[in-house]
């Protein structure tokens, strides 16, 4: 199995406390690619010069994707993810990018602090994010690749760093692109019908509630690891906030998340008292709609401190993408 690159973490730079960033109301739901408002983060956007953005957000009182979990987590890490998704794409745009552009991720790496950094029981989470996005390759002036940069601050501590690599298309090279892939035009998520998938796992084993929020079925355990299929629910407004030609990075991120819960729990290893501290995923192509896709992961070796399992995600026969997650054991649990 490769490996999933490590990304170097961005060199430190603190976002001053006084930078004014409001936290009023989310921004523009067009500058961060999403269709609901209620899906939009990101209260403010400040380009500082010399590159740099300093960006607020606010995490949802309640989310019915992002807070169903069976666990006792206080932040989703996928929650902060999608929140430095939305900034990247935010600092892209405030740096110049146009606004048919997208950004297509080829590697990233998320860290997110030890829980005791995030604050406690708060009504309201207040964010506050500085981010960089130098541009690796420009064409005919126009930035065509750059490596995202971040670091999340909550109640003036640092609680998450994030580093992204990826390219810059608009919408008629993207699908110039898919077609060429593929000979023919890729089908979009709009034109499925969305139907129950009977061999939908249990919520409860994917560590959920909900059914509508599980990704995974036909679950199979054997004394390797465990497998599974990717199941698209496509009803999901928080993962499917407008059409898609492809699984996303989020759903496939969710896949490997929920295989994890299950492999850990196989083993015996209760998911009490684990964090997810640390997301690493390298994307080789789109991951097609029209074919099985399907995840795989080892059993854990470790039992206490630190825990790092790659999860291959296979498709037509071939690994297309890798999602490293490690759980940390906190020490109150050690």
């Amino acid at each position: 199995m490769t490996e999933v690159s490590v990304v170097e973490e961005p060199k430190e730079w603190r976002l001053d406390e006084d930078v004014a960033l409001s936290f009023d109301r989310t921004i523009d739901r067009r500058r961060v690619h999403r269709s609901a408002v209620s899906e939009v983060f990101i209260t403010d956007v400040r380009a500082l010069g010399d590159g740099r953005v300093a960006l607020a957000a606010q995490l949802p009182a309640y989310h019915a994707y992002y807070n169903d979990h069976g666990s006792t987590m206080t932040v989703d890490p996928l929650l902060i993810m999608e929140i430095c998704r939305q900034a990247g794409s935010a600092t892209a745009h405030e740096l110049g990018v146009e606004a048919n552009v997208v950004a297509i991720p080829e590697d990233w790496h998320l860290h997110i602090a030890e829980p005791a950094a995030w604050p406690g029981d708060e009504p309201v989470i207040d964010l506050r994010i500085a981010g960089e996005f130098p541009f690796t390759r420009v064409r005919r002036g126009r930035p065509r690749a750059g490596i995202c940069k971040q670091r999340v601050f909550a109640g003036g501590r640092q609680v998450a760093t994030l580093q992204a690599k990826g390219r810059f298309l608009d919408h008629a090279e993207q699908e110039m692109l898919r077609t060429a892939q593929r000979d023919t035009p890729p089908p979009w998520t709009s034109d499925m019908v969305y139907r129950p998938d009977p061999g939908l796992a249990q919520p409860h084993i994917v560590g959920r509630r909900d059914p509508l929020n599980v990704v995974l079925a036909d679950l199979v355990h054997d004394a390797g690891g465990m497998s599974a299929r990717v199941a698209l629910p496509l009803a999901n407004r928080a993962l499917f906030d407008h059409p898609y030609d492809h699984v996303t990075m989020s759903v496939l991120t969710e896949a490997a998340r929920q295989l994890i819960v299950s492999v850990v729990d196989a083993a015996g290893h209760a998911m009490r008292g684990w964090h997810l501290t640390r997301l690493a995923g390298r994307f080789s192509q789109f991951v097609e709609l029209d074919a099985p896709v399907t995840v795989r992961a080892a059993l854990p070796a470790s039992e206490t401190g630190e825990c790092e399992i790659p999860v291959a995600i296979e498709q037509g026969g071939e690994q297309v993408a890798e999602i490293g997650v490690t759980l940390t054991r906190g020490v109150e649990e050690s």
